[in-house]
């Protein structure tokens, strides 16, 4: 296996047959990378090397839906972003959304991960598909990334093995834990009754001002905003009846 010394700390609790796909996954998901930083990092950036936290997720199937870089240096994201080529460049939501070659790359930078470990912000993931990661480094002169570190978790095999997927953290913004919930049981997860029991008391938990700003309500919903609008409008729908009972 390419990335035996990551799995072997995990032999407790990962199978080395779940081991092998788990390599044969990343080895892929690196290669992609590969691809696209040579084809799409079309200038030098000032730093020769950057560290991200490659999302994990990507590794639950073989075939992935997207992946996420979350750098912990927001200056350093955003230098790099402007040495792509920019007719690659999809959407700006909560990330800098790419797709080259059908595949969908997303750069990630979140303040609470701001210089923080790839540990620190694997804890701050919310659902089990979710806790998993790998510190990487991108050598922006041989365009090749190197995975240094993992992190898996052992509630992210139990995901593996159950497709069970528990929350554990319930976003500040309460509308995106149910999105993310509602995805997540869309593509087929078992995502518990408990779990939308949770979210939906953190939504009526949620004190509404007079002159509430619905805006901050969409903060962090995922995806392309061109396709957020569904979403938006049962929000702003709740808010306004939330409105009218003050």
């Amino acid at each position: 296996m390419i990335y035996e010394k990551h799995w072997q700390k995990y032999n407790e609790f990962i199978p080395y047959e779940l081991q092998m796909s788990f390599d044969i996954r990343l080895c892929n998901v690196i290669n992609i990378l590969n691809y696209f930083f040579q084809n799409v990092l079309v200038r030098k950036p000032s730093f020769s090397k950057v560290n991200f936290y490659l999302a994990g997720s990507c590794i639950k199937k073989d075939l992935f839906r997207d992946l996420d870089m979350i750098f912990p240096s927001k200056q350093m994201m955003e230098e790099l972003n402007q040495c792509l080529d920019q007719s690659f460049f999809e959407y700006e939501n909560n990330s800098l959304t790419y797709k080259f070659h059908d595949d969908i790359f997303q750069f990630v930078f979140r303040p609470k991960f701001e210089n923080k470990s790839l540990e620190f912000t694997i804890d701050g993931f919310d659902f089990d598909s979710t806790k998993v990661g790998f510190e990487c480094v991108l050598d922006v002169n041989t365009k090749e990334v190197t995975v240094i570190k993992s992190d898996v978790r052992k509630e992210f095999i139990s995901y593996i093995n159950t497709k069970v997927n528990n929350l554990s953290k319930i976003s500040v913004n309460p509308f995106v834990s149910l999105q993310r919930a509602i995805h997540f049981l869309k593509r087929g997860d078992e995502v518990p009754y408990s779990v939308f029991l949770d979210i939906c008391s953190s939504i009526a938990d949620i004190k509404i001002k007079e002159n509430e700003d619905i805006n901050k309500h969409f903060e962090r919903l995922q995806g392309n905003p061109k396709k957020l609008e569904n979403i938006k409008d049962a929000i702003s729908e709740y808010i306004e009846e939330k409105k009218d009972e003050i």
